[in-house]
């Protein structure tokens, strides 16, 4: 816009020198009309110069007035190209350190959330750094009750086995003097028993030879039977020595002889008889006498 403003002055102040060089051509026709030498052509003369001086110089302080207003225009443009280009700077270096503050801003959020991030790992580690501790310290301490308990357990079987030991060597010596107290009496018992056995046997021989006496006083020797025979007799006596049964236990062989034995015992009812129940107890229970009278 400012250059085609520029051509058109120009072209206008050319234009202008053309019409005052028309004019001063017209003036001087007019001139040369006048009569050379005349007041009227001098001054016509005159008149055309200093038009023309004027109007030359008219146009040459027209076009150094045009030449400064367009070097004004030129520094205005330029100091509004560099005013631009500043704003230009300015805003790419404004958007560009916005764009680094962007970038650090976003760095630093990154860093502040990997730092976050590695904090959180880290708590997390050190949380199960403790809970892993802990749980050994638990499981140390629940060890430690463990072994604590087994040993007391041990000790108490450890005395349990003493007293286990001491009590089966106390039952053991207990046992053994019970067994020898046992063995004594068994032993007084058996030499009582013995004791009572001979002197039963020595009642019983005399009850049993008494008894034997009688029953081969009332034997009558059957006629015929030959000597030496014996049979054995199986008797059961009741109170007073009554006979409750007789029987031949083992045969003589010869039945006269077997049948006379028990005639003898039946004769000779009733038989001698302990009054000592215990002594009388076999007899009530039954007896076997040997029934030999030629012996």
């Amino acid at each position: 816009m400012g250059r085609v403003g520029d051509i058109g002055l120009s072209v206008l102040a050319h234009a202008l020198l053309f019409g005052l060089f028309a004019v001063s051509f017209q003036m001087t026709g007019i001139t040369d009309q006048a009569n050379p030498g005349t007041e009227q052509s001098v001054q016509a003369v005159a008149v055309e110069e200093a038009e023309v001086q004027q109007a030359i110089e008219a146009l040459e302080a027209e076009e150094a007035a045009e030449q400064r207003r367009r070097e004004e225009e030129l520094a205005e443009l330029e100091a509004e190209r560099e005013r631009e280009a500043e704003r230009l700077a300015a805003e790419r270096e404004a958007a560009e350190a916005a764009e680094q503050a962007r970038r650090e801003a976003e760095a630093e959020a990154e860093r502040q959330r990997e730092a976050a991030e590695q904090a959180r790992r880290e708590a997390e580690a050190e949380a199960e750094a403790e809970a892993e501790a802990e749980r050994q310290r638990e499981a140390a301490e629940q060890a430690r009750r463990e072994a604590e308990a087994e040993a007391e357990a041990e000790r108490q079987r450890e005395a349990a086995e003493q007293a286990r030991r001491e009590a089966e060597a106390e039952a053991q010596r207990r046992a053994e003097r019970e067994a020898e107290a046992q063995r004594q009496a068994e032993r007084e018992a058996e030499a009582r028993r013995q004791a009572d056995a001979e002197a039963l046997r020595e009642a019983r021989g005399t009850y049993d030879a008494a008894i034997r006496q009688r029953v081969e006083g009332t034997w009558t020797r059957p006629a015929g039977i030959p000597d030496g025979l014996s049979a054995l007799v199986a008797v059961r006596l009741g109170p007073g020595g009554i006979v409750l049964s007789v029987e031949v236990a083992r045969s003589s062989g010869n039945a006269a002889f077997d049948r006379s034995a028990v005639t003898a015992v039946r004769r000779a009812d009733p038989l001698p008889m302990p009054d000592d129940p215990d002594l009388a107890q076999p007899y009530r229970e039954g007896i076997e006498m040997v029934f030999a009278p030629d012996a």
